[in-house]
């Protein structure tokens, strides 16, 4: 996918505190460049799909494209941000864990697994990815809010 737009959608808030994230297809990266036909038809309905709130449609897409090709980060962060969608905090996490670990590092991802770890009420982790991407010029500032955020849970 050449020069993805981005796909504004918003997370539902399964914690009262937690900030709502946008899901950036070009943020992504290269795992969404040089697709196969087939993965790219697959991933294109995959995206109508969740725009249109058919989240588990959207999943069963996804789960085909992730036991294709499971080190491509781009489809396990849409696999995590469609799991959030149905309220599958664990399997978001495992997802978000997965897309963060691939190679190369990317901020994005970061924060994503920092976002989903808060959501998940695991504060370790997300205290871990808000240090990775705090000195980012675009991430940076999501991180602070969430830290804000964690430390506001402690009172």
């Amino acid at each position: 996918m050449k020069n993805p737009a981005i796909l504004a959608l918003l997370l539902l808030s399964v914690s009262p505190s937690a900030r709502a994230q946008t899901l950036d297809l070009a943020a992504l990266g290269a795992p969404l460049e040089n697709l196969q036909p087939g993965e790219k038809q697959i991933l294109d309905e995959a995206i109508q799909l969740i725009q249109r709130g058919e989240h588990g449609l959207a999943l069963a897409s996804l789960g085909q494209l992730t036991a294709s090709n499971p080190k491509n980060s781009a489809y396990r962060v849409l696999q995590a941000y469609t799991l959030l969608q149905l309220g599958n905090l664990v399997g978001a996490l495992n997802e978000s864990r997965a897309a963060e670990s691939s190679k190369p590092p990317s901020p994005y991802r970061c924060c994503f697994l920092a976002q989903v770890a808060y959501l998940a009420g695991n504060k370790a982790l997300c205290e871990r990815e808000i240090r990775h991407v705090a000195a980012h010029p675009v991430y940076g500032p999501q991180a602070a809010k969430l830290r804000q955020d964690l430390k506001a849970q402690r009172c």
